[in-house]
């Protein structure tokens, strides 16, 4: 049967010892001075970013958010912002940031006819400590999860915690507004899976990637999870082309995880400093208690490379690599929680893939728990939940050195350990504007102030 896969939110006996691991910490006054971040009559806190606007739920016509998404349309350079909803995607026009159009939405797929002897308790999404509410199983709100991506002019969504398999929406159809909201239906869906919790792309290959999923055959064993991969280069006639799976690489002997269950994933053709893997498809992936790289590049045989933990990682929840490919960022989801620690960015060096090395942790200086996070050229993006968005410098990653120079906070009263806040955000837009998705606090437009 399939596992039950929960976040676990109280570490058991005593902290492990931290001798001989470089600790960077960060500096609260490293940023310039505030800028007035002041909207709707509430001051966030904020340094060199610059608030544009801010669009609540209600007004994208939902109840709460989660992750995000930016595209650009290459036929007249309209930015949008693609926001994640409990139960399904709202369309943003932000070309002009500070008066950002609401185009229409995409709800939510349901394949629970072909999923129906699978009850609602067997979908295993992590669920910020919710429990299996129908709060957070979809039922009466939607999925708390939802994660989305663009390929060729067109969005990929999949869904935890329900049957939802992925959407396929042709983003050319926002073209379409004229004034009037407007609801779609997606082109396409495909249903070889159930739930998924998150998907990743490889834009340079064409191949897509679902993680976490836990309601389909994985490399033959429907007791196993990892990549279960689809070819998108016809967008819209996605086809199965193989799978990943390592029951190996588990650091975790919990029998409610799924072996080889990964929860997040980067992909790329790899161009980095290890001669050995150059031109390989690679995916670096976030898999609970290890980082685990694979080589995708055959979908029939995709193979790990190597894996690592160190002594008190909780949870790999997710990570980028840097431009360089030398070293990969990573977030921490639950060690915060768990061990009573101030905001910690994990940086690996994975120059050599086949021995990732552990650099050390940079220590934010904020409490709250860290999420998402995306590099673009020296920067990293890091949603960091009750403490909104944090901007760090990338400096010294040998040694696990980096910089504050810019942060946004969506919770101006509170900077807990709570899975409240900032799910995700989107940095690549050509504009520079930064897009932010906060659970309870709707879509923030923001534009950082950096010396690129």
């Amino acid at each position: 049967m399939f596992t039950i896969f929960l976040i676990p939110l109280f570490l058991l006996g005593c902290e492990p010892s931290e001798l001989d691991v470089n600790i960077v910490e960060g500096d609260p006054d490293q940023v310039d001075p505030a800028v007035d971040c002041t909207m709707n009559d509430i001051q966030y806190p904020c340094q060199n970013v610059e608030l544009l606007s801010i669009l609540s739920p209600q007004e994208l016509r939902g109840t709460f958010l989660n992750d995000i998404w930016g595209w650009t349309d290459p036929l007249n350079g309209k930015e949008y912002a693609l926001v994640g909803l409990t139960d399904g995607i709202t369309f943003v026009d932000i070309s002009d940031p500070e008066t950002p159009v609401v185009i229409g939405k995409l709800r939510e797929s349901n394949i629970r006819s072909k999923f129906k002897a699978m009850p609602v308790s067997d979908y295993p999404a992590c669920n910020l400590g919710i429990g299996t509410t129908e709060y957070a199983k979809s039922i009466t709100q939607g999925s708390t999860w939802r994660d989305h991506k663009v390929y060729q002019d067109h969005l990929f969504i999949v869904s935890d915690a329900q049957p939802h398999g992925m959407q396929v929406f042709d983003l050319s159809r926002l073209r379409q507004y004229n004034g009037a909201f407007l609801n779609f239906t997606e082109d396409v869906l495909y249903d070889r899976f159930s739930n998924a919790h998150n998907i990743i792309i490889n834009e340079q290959s064409g191949y897509a990637y679902a993680a976490g999923v836990t309601q389909a055959d994985i490399c033959g064993s429907r007791d196993l999870s990892g990549l279960h991969i689809i070819d998108i280069r016809d967008p819209k006639s996605p086809v199965y082309a193989g799978c990943y799976a390592d029951a190996a690489t588990d650091a975790q002997s919990s029998p409610n995880i799924a072996p080889g269950y990964i929860h997040d994933a980067q992909c790329i053709l790899y161009d980095g400093p290890d001669p050995d893997h150059q031109g390989k498809e690679i995916c670096f992936n976030s898999a609970e208690g290890n980082i685990v790289i694979a080589d995708v590049t055959d979908k029939s045989d995709a193979k790990t490379i190597s894996f690592n933990t160190t002594v008190d990682m909780q949870y790999s929840h997710q990570g980028w690599v840097t431009e360089d490919r030398r070293y990969f960022l990573m977030n921490d989801e639950v060690d915060e929680l768990n061990l009573g620690r101030r905001t910690r960015t994990y940086v690996w060096d994975v120059s050599d893939l086949d021995n990732p090395v552990f650099a050390g942790y940079y220590q934010q200086p904020t409490n709250s728990i860290d999420h998402n996070l995306y590099i673009r050229g020296d920067f990293v993006y890091q949603t960091n939940y009750t403490s909104g968005l944090q901007i760090y410098e990338l400096r010294d990653l040998a040694n696990a050195d980096m910089q504050r120079v810019a942060f946004f906070d969506t919770k101006p009263n509170s900077n807990e350990q709570d899975f409240d806040g900032t799910w995700s955000n989107y940095p690549f837009f050509d504009s520079g504007v930064v897009i932010l998705s906060d659970i309870s606090g709707g879509l923030f437009v923001v534009r950082p102030q950096l010396n690129n």
